[in-house]
């Protein structure tokens, strides 16, 4: 992929991203725990992921959008969106551009965390809710890590956080804006009354673009 200019989508199928098992632990709430799981419980935990993960249809999007304005409580990118949040607004002090990104694991997976719930199967529906949400988010890594490497070619790179709708002070309703600028009913999403995605198990977020050198 080369370097994508302000406002061009990039869309992405097939994202190989293979969560590892301590990530799926942590996720379920086992790490740090000195008294190690029987083998028959790791047994299922493992079946289970392994199962989830053949589900999991990782897909993303992501583009670049140019800032108008700052002040302290917002960012105001050039087509009128508004960021309101001031720990973005902080964390951009030093970009000119955003890229906005978009990851999902599908609907596949999420109906299958449906069906387990409701027969009955909870330990395997959190095992592979567990699966699907580290999937989404290292679908994310693997977008800042693609585009670190085309914006090397400019002397820029991307800041090392990213900020995600529903986190600190940015608004779940931010999401709406996110939503329209990558056009992300390419990926078969869609955005409910309440703000909230579907497939549940999608998530979006911006970083910032900076020129290397500022710290």
């Amino acid at each position: 992929m080369r370097s994508l200019p302000t406002h061009k989508i990039a869309y992405f199928n097939n994202i190989p991203v293979i969560p590892e098992r301590k990530s799926i632990m942590s996720r379920l709430g086992y790490m740090g725990h000195s008294k190690p799981l029987n083998p028959k419980d790791q047994r299922f935990i493992d079946e289970i992921s392994s199962l989830g993960l053949a589900l999991c249809r990782n897909k993303g999007a992501a583009g670049r959008f140019k800032i108008k304005g700052r002040t302290i409580k917002a960012v105001v990118m050039t087509d009128g969106a508004i960021f309101e949040s001031c720990r973005l607004s902080t964390m951009l002090e030093k970009s000119e551009e955003v890229l906005l990104m978009a990851g999902t694991a599908g609907s596949e997976i999420t109906d299958r965390i449906t069906i387990e719930m409701d027969k009955g199967n909870a330990a395997a529906a959190v095992v592979m809710d567990a699966v699907a949400s580290v999937s989404a988010d290292m679908i994310l890594d693997w977008i800042m890590d693609a585009f670190n490497k085309l914006l090397l070619a400019e002397a820029r790179r991307l800041t090392r956080r990213r900020y995600s709708p529903g986190f600190g002070d940015l608004p779940l309703s931010s999401q709406a804006a996110i939503f329209r600028l990558l056009g992300l009913e390419k990926l078969n999403l869609t955005l409910n009354e309440s703000m909230m995605l579907e497939p549940e198990k999608s998530v979006l977020a911006i970083a910032g673009i900076e020129r290397l050198g500022k710290t």
